[in-house]
């Protein structure tokens, strides 16, 4: 997931209870090119909490902006949630602004910001 420490500063200013952040934490272990697949059960049963509360804790985490739930379903039917692609939008912001002015040019040449 590019873009990581703009995603954790938006966690820390989230002000997510400690069960929020241990849900938030078990997704990403399931994290790969931004993208989430993992059941809400599997969560349950690996913090040893009701699947309620982690459906609670789930919509939170899309309230306070750091996922957002694709309708599709993953290969084995587990729900796909998405990082908000706002990170990822700053982390290749902040890369082309950390650029010289020289690269900035050879990337416009190549198709890019």
């Amino acid at each position: 997931m590019e873009g990581k420490h703009q995603f954790f500063e938006h966690v820390v200013k989230s002000n997510l209870t400690g069960e929020q952040l241990r849900v938030l934490m078990c997704m990403l272990t399931a994290e790969y090119d931004g993208f989430i697949g993992i059941r809400q059960i599997e969560i349950a049963e690996m913090l040893d909490i009701a699947e309620s509360n982690v459906s609670r804790s789930i919509k939170a985490l899309i309230e306070a902006g750091l996922f957002s739930k694709k309708e599709e379903k993953g290969f084995d039917g587990r729900p796909i949630w998405q990082v908000n692609p706002v990170f990822q939008r700053a982390a290749s912001q902040n890369t082309i602004s950390g650029l010289k002015h020289g690269d900035k040019a050879v990337l416009k040449q190549r198709g890019g910001s």
